[in-house]
């Protein structure tokens, strides 16, 4: 697989999705004419791409390519779609997001951060702490926004940190040098025909493709590895990176890092979360092998800001917190209301959720009535599609009713701002939850809550 010629122009086809806009920097960086469209480009991405020289078109229309055109597709992108029937027309190469980013990636070290949870501030972490260390040398491929770059790419000149995608399975497209797993759990079954097994199999695969393995401890009790060379972190005492947390709050996590039982330092994570502050110990275990100083790797995590939509505080004061997350699976929702309790202890904590795909919805609807326990209100909106077709039954006004341990309220999203502004008071948090548009409302809430507190 490779271009026919240098002068060869790559289309992308869904250019403002989190991994496709980071591909597309990625091939622009290496000199290439790059362009592509969006049915519903975000507006921060799409002003990323134009500030990198890439040409966003609104909608699809095959009339835009050209004869030298590869066109690139995601899993999102159909093939009924109309760029997609004229490139075959054309006689187009088809590349999928994983093929062009193993090509483009062909002679770079990766290391390569995936899992069910927690991948995206993982591979944050590592990428902004060895770029402040090892700086040009170092790139990124993020799932999100870093909010120390404002982007989800860095150019890298002989290394980069690489989120994989294990939803579809495309992560086994790659023979990594350092691979970390954070967690293994259901989800995206649709894509391993609803065979948490076949999930399984396919992370066991990846483990055996060469590299280093470095496993959140979590990942070696449901995964089989046996024969397998593991670095493990976590915070029992069996792990080689064991992390001690000894304070939190608003500020984020202080913890004593254990390497092979014995106290080796103690640093501060200045983000808030239980399994953020566990996954960061992966970093030491990365620093180790390329032979850099543990004591300057917990000086450089003392300086993160995070990533968009990961804890992200919208808003601060000591009246009332709006925070953002992408939360979207019944575990990651438990955990993050869980540290929101324990790390900021609010008077009321009020959720907003709006749930992600019918089939994920449908699959876990069991779970969904449970993981809100612990919040005190829950304002539930309607399913974002993320381009699948309506089930039947699956509805989020039928989950409501269903929805266990918390007052649950049905509300269309365009209605969330003003009926926060109706109920929220002083001493509430408001939890922001959700994977598709749901952040397309946080400022709303924001105004609307700064026009009430501030007068």
């Amino acid at each position: 697989m490779s271009p026919d010629s240098c002068n060869r122009s790559y289309y992308l086809c869904g250019i403002c999705g989190i991994g496709m806009s980071a591909l597309a920097q990625l091939i622009k960086s290496q000199g290439f004419n790059v362009r592509g469209s969006d049915i519903s480009p975000q507006e921060e991405v799409e002003r990323i791409l134009y500030s990198q020289g890439i040409e966003v078109f609104h909608g699809h229309d095959g009339r835009r390519l050209k004869r030298n055109d590869t066109v690139i597709i995601s899993e999102a992108i159909d093939r009924d779609n109309p760029e997609i029937r004229e490139a075959e027309n054309m006689g187009l190469k088809i590349w999928h997001r994983a093929q062009a980013l193993r090509y483009f990636l062909r002679d770079k070290k990766i290391i390569a951060i995936t899992g069910t949870h927690g991948k995206t501030t993982t591979t944050y972490i590592i990428a902004k702490v060895l770029r402040e260390i090892l700086e040009e040398k170092v790139g990124m491929i993020l799932g999100g926004i870093a909010l120390d770059y404002g982007n989800n790419f860095l150019p890298g000149k002989e290394l980069y940190v690489v989120e994989l995608d294990e939803s579809d399975g495309s992560f086994l497209n790659f023979h990594p040098e350092i691979k970390v797993i954070t967690s293994v759990d259901c989800d995206h079954l649709e894509n391993y025909g609803d065979n948490f097994l076949m999930l399984k199999r396919s992370f066991e695969q990846f483990l055996t493709q060469g590299g280093v393995n470095i496993l959140d401890e979590e990942c070696i009790g449901v995964l089989d590895t046996p024969g397998i060379g593991v670095i493990s972190y976590g915070c029992g005492n069996v792990v080689n990176y064991q992390g001690e947390i000894v304070e939190k709050d608003l500020r984020g996590s202080k913890l004593h890092l254990y390497k092979d039982s014995k106290k080796v330092l103690k640093y501060h994570l200045p983000l808030i979360g239980y399994k953020l502050a566990i996954n960061s110990l992966s970093v030491f275990a990365i620093g180790d092998l390329l032979g850099l100083d543990l004591n300057l790797i917990a000086e450089k995590i003392g300086v993160l800001k995070g990533v968009e939509r990961r804890y992200e505080f919208k808003y601060l004061s000591p009246e009332i917190k709006l925070i953002e997350d992408y939360a979207h699976h019944p575990r990651e929702i438990s955990e993050v209301i869980t540290t929101v309790k324990d790390y900021l202890r609010p008077q009321r904590l009020i959720v907003v959720f709006q749930p992600h795909r019918y089939t994920r919805t449908r699959y876990l609807w069991g779970d969904f009535r449970e993981c809100f326990k612990g919040s005190d209100v829950l304002l539930l909106t309607d399913i974002y599609h993320a381009f699948e077709k309506p089930i039947p039954g699956i509805e989020s006004c039928r989950l409501a009713e269903e929805i266990k341990g918390v007052e649950c309220i049905y509300v269309k999203k365009n209605n969330i701002p003003e009926h926060l502004l109706q109920m929220c008071k002083l001493g509430d948090i408001i939890l922001i939850l959700g994977a598709g548009d749901i952040n397309k409302i946080s400022h709303l809430i924001v105004e609307k809550i700064k026009n009430v507190f501030n007068r």
